[in-house]
């Protein structure tokens, strides 16, 4: 494993308390926290992070509690959405497994993919397995979620971010892109 580069928070919304997983690859360590709402999210957000993503159904009001918790940090979110039944989250790592990457908080699924042409293939699945909505991880982006809507009769979210996060957001890319190059 290398150097850790980047802290991110993966936050997603979950109808009762549940075990947070960390995540690591040879860039980053993700810490998938599940939260009951709002103000866990604030709580959770607090904390020196480089990036904050929210899923789940964590909709406006918890992405601006977040922002508040966590000035100066890039906070995006899949919308306002409201909770469903059995979400799928999913996220690159070049270096994933998706069943081995696979994590379960209650109804919601959130799993590590290799790259983002292998999204449409595995949300595809997901929902044939019985997910009611796939988000996928800001940097993902509307290219691979409409890729994913075409394969799927469920809605189709992508974390993005707002104006207040767009330079911190421009920081952690170009920390990503020097770090990859």
């Amino acid at each position: 494993m290398g150097v850790t580069m980047f802290r991110n928070l993966f936050l997603v919304l979950v109808p009762e308390p549940a075990a947070r997983v960390v995540h690591e690859d040879d860039l980053s360590t993700t810490a998938i926290v599940p939260v009951t709402s709002a103000d866990e999210a604030a709580a959770a957000a607090a904390g020196g992070w480089d990036l904050v993503e929210l899923y789940g159904g964590l909709g406006i009001d918890a992405a601006a509690a977040v922002v508040a918790a966590a000035p100066g940090v890039p906070v995006g979110f899949a919308g306002d959405l409201g909770p469903s039944p059995a979400p799928v989250v999913l996220f690159e790592d070049p270096a994933a497994d998706p069943e081995r990457h696979r994590w379960r908080f209650g109804s919601t699924t959130v799993m590590a993919v290799p790259s983002t042409g292998d999204t449409p293939g595995v949300a595809a699945r997901l929902v044939a397995e019985g997910a009611t909505r796939v988000e996928l991880c800001g940097g993902m982006g509307p290219v691979p979620a409409a890729a994913v809507r075409a394969v799927v009769d469920v809605p189709v979210a992508t974390v993005l971010f707002g104006f207040e996060s767009l330079p911190a957001a421009a920081a952690y890319r170009a920390r990503f892109e020097a770090a990859v190059s």
